[in-house]
C-alpha cells in the first residue's frame, strides 16, 4: 500500500496528506460493513466516496 500510494502521490494523482494506514482502515471498514451481496451498492458508494477523498484539489 505504501509503495502504491507513494507512486501515486509522486505522480500528483492523490493527496500527500493521507497515510497508507488511513486507506487500509477505510477499505477494511467498507469490507466489514458491506460484506453481504445485498450491500454491494453501499460498498460501491463508500468506495467512490473514499477514492474521491484521495483526489488532489486545485
Amino acid at each position: 500500500m505504501t509503495s502504491l500510494m507513494d507512486a501515486c502521490a509522486a505522480a500528483g494523482a492523490i493527496r500527500t496528506d493521507i497515510q497508507p494506514t488511513d486507506i487500509s482502515a477505510a477499505l477494511e471498514g467498507i469490507a466489514l460493513t458491506s460484506a453481504g451481496a445485498e450491500h454491494r451498492q453501499q460498498a460501491e458508494r463508500l468506495l467512490d466516496l473514499t477514492l474521491d477523498g484521495l483526489t488532489v484539489r486545485p
